[in-house]
């Protein structure tokens, strides 16, 4: 829940600790991004994006070629059906929805981003088919104009049964 709060006579709220996992969620083995915030790794790494903890956050900013990205390393090939972004107060800025083709999103500023999911290798050669679903083993945010961006905590969420 959120804790409201006074500062003198101004109201404000914090988001108190830790969110839920969501069902199907897979935890990331690693977190990058282009390059954090005042070269400071503790406050704004990229792992503070997969901390469960919504008072952190991830940071990033562009690279000297101009190109800001966040990335995810998964712990195998998964049918992603959901990469989900949340702001401090547990509500999803972005939700993109994965089929085998692409990934569409919901939310607030969909066309300043991308979102892909990948295959580092090849894919195995005994996956079923499947629409409602991309296979990767890494999920990657592009920002479109280059700009910084801060993520909370970001979820991937494979296709239940998988």
């Amino acid at each position: 829940g959120l804790l409201q709060s006074t500062n003198g006579n101004t109201p404000f709220c914090v988001a108190l600790g830790t969110r839920d996992r969501v069902a199907g969620e897979i935890t990331p083995v690693s977190a990058e991004h282009s390059a954090t915030r005042d070269n400071n790794e503790a406050n704004y790494g990229a792992q503070l994006a997969i901390d469960l903890d919504l008072n952190t956050y991830s940071s990033t900013i562009p690279v000297q070629d101009g190109n800001s990205w966040f990335r995810l390393t998964l712990d195998q090939v998964h049918c992603v059906t959901q990469v989900i972004w949340y702001v401090i107060d547990r509500t999803p800025f972005q939700t993109w929805t994965c089929s085998d083709t692409q990934c569409t999103c919901t939310g607030y500023w969909c066309n300043d981003y991308t979102r892909t999911v990948s295959t580092s290798g090849t894919l195995p050669d005994n996956l079923p088919t499947v629409t409602d679903c991309k296979y990767g083993d890494t999920v990657q945010v592009d920002m479109a104009d280059s700009g910084s961006f801060a993520i909370h905590e970001i979820v991937v969420v494979k296709r239940l049964g998988e």
